[in-house]
Formats: C-alpha cells, structure tokens, sequence
C-alpha cells in the first residue's frame, strides 16, 4: 500500500514545535542546563577556594602536607577537578562525578570523590590505621544553591503561561 502525503507538512511541523508539550520540555531542559552549569562552576570553585558551599575543609594532616607537598585537599593532579561534570538528561540533570571515569594510576574517580565527600577509615595490612575526614564538595554546594535552582525551574513553568 502507498501513501501519499498533501497539504503544509511545514505548517505542522511548526505547529508541533510549538505545542505545550514540545515547549514545556524545551523549558525544563533549559532550566537543567542552566542549573547543572552553575552547580559544576560553584563547584569547582568551591574546591579551589577550600570552602565549597561556605563550609571550609578540615585541614590536611601534617604528614599528608609533607608528602603531596601542598596544604590544599582534592587538589593533587586535577584529575577530580575536571572529571565534575553536568549531563543532561531531558529535563533533569545529573552533576558530580561519572563511573568509568579513571586517574592516571586506574583509579575510579568516583571512589575517590566518595572517600573525599563521606571520609574512610582504612586499616593497612600492617596494622596502621588512616582516617580520612569528610570533605564535602558536593553536597555543601548543592544545598547552597537549592533555592536559587527552584527559582530557575519556577521562572522557566511561569515563562510558559505568559
């Protein structure tokens, strides 16, 4: 059987576009775009600063500072810097740090970023016990930007109805 197509496919194609669906899911992608991008820039920022969110890290121990030879945490080879990454998806975004995703030495940097935002206790096989302390980075920016990201999506629903 065939099937021939007549009148303006043009006209509703557009019109299709323009629907309130179509636009709803145009608008709420832009509000996650728009959000994500902040969160990974404040982000970064954040561990730059030592202070993500406003919530100073707790210090480095002294033998760390000796060893890496620098005083600042999550900030050795900038591979946790730059593997803080948004992805969109449709109308929500994930942000933080992505499985797969490996230091120079194989390491999952997720892992890393666990151990960094929750802390470890780890016992060595010769008895030595090392405690990492909570760092959070993600979650003191998060939580600043709350309201702000609501007024995105709040702004972006109230877009539509003019």
């Amino acid at each position: 059987m065939k099937v021939k197509k007549f009148g303006d496919w043009k006209r509703l194609e557009a019109a299709l576009e323009n629907c309130l669906p179509a636009r709803i899911e145009k608008t709420l992608t832009f509000a996650a775009t728009k959000s994500a991008l902040l969160l990974v820039r404040e982000i970064k920022k954040g561990i730059k600063s030592q202070a993500p969110g406003g919530q100073k890290f707790k210090p480095l121990a002294e033998v760390t500072i000796e060893k890496k030879g620098s005083s600042k945490a999550l900030i050795d080879t900038g591979f946790l810097l730059s593997a803080i990454m948004q992805k969109i998806m449709g109308d929500k975004a994930f942000v933080g740090l992505l499985r797969g995703t490996r230091n120079k030495d194989g390491d999952e940097i997720v892992n890393i970023g666990a151990i960094m935002e929750f802390g470890a206790t780890i016992q060595l096989p010769n008895g030595v016990t090392i405690v990492i302390p909570e760092r959070p980075f993600l979650h003191p920016v998060m939580e600043q930007y709350k309201e702000e990201i609501q007024q995105y999506y709040a702004e972006a629903i109230l877009g539509l109805l003019r």
